[in-house]
């Protein structure tokens, strides 16, 4: 038996393994919920959203995602999307018709 290491190592660059973003992916999904929850709205905590798409984005570029991960992933996106367009329908002055 020759004394090399057949485990394969992590080069500089090169994407995390997946069993490693779950914990992110639930942090992010639990901040997304609660921010976005009628209640949470109220002005208190405003989601900053593209502070969150980045930070989501910044997986996708990180992680060596399966295909689960990836929708969780894309499903944070759109929810992300669509609560931004409905924050900048609110902000847009009403006319009296």
């Amino acid at each position: 038996m020759s004394g090399t290491n057949m485990q394969p190592t992590v080069q500089r660059g090169a994407r995390r393994p997946a069993s490693l973003v779950d914990s992110q992916l639930q942090h992010f999904e639990n901040v997304v919920e609660y921010l976005t929850r009628g209640d949470a709205s109220g002005g208190l905590y405003p989601l900053d959203h593209e502070y969150w798409e980045k930070r989501i984005r910044a997986l996708e570029e990180t992680y060596e995602l399966i295909a689960s991960q990836r929708h969780r992933l894309t499903r944070l996106l759109d929810r992300l999307a669509c609560e931004a367009q409905m924050a900048r329908n609110a902000l847009k002055p009403r006319t009296a018709a």
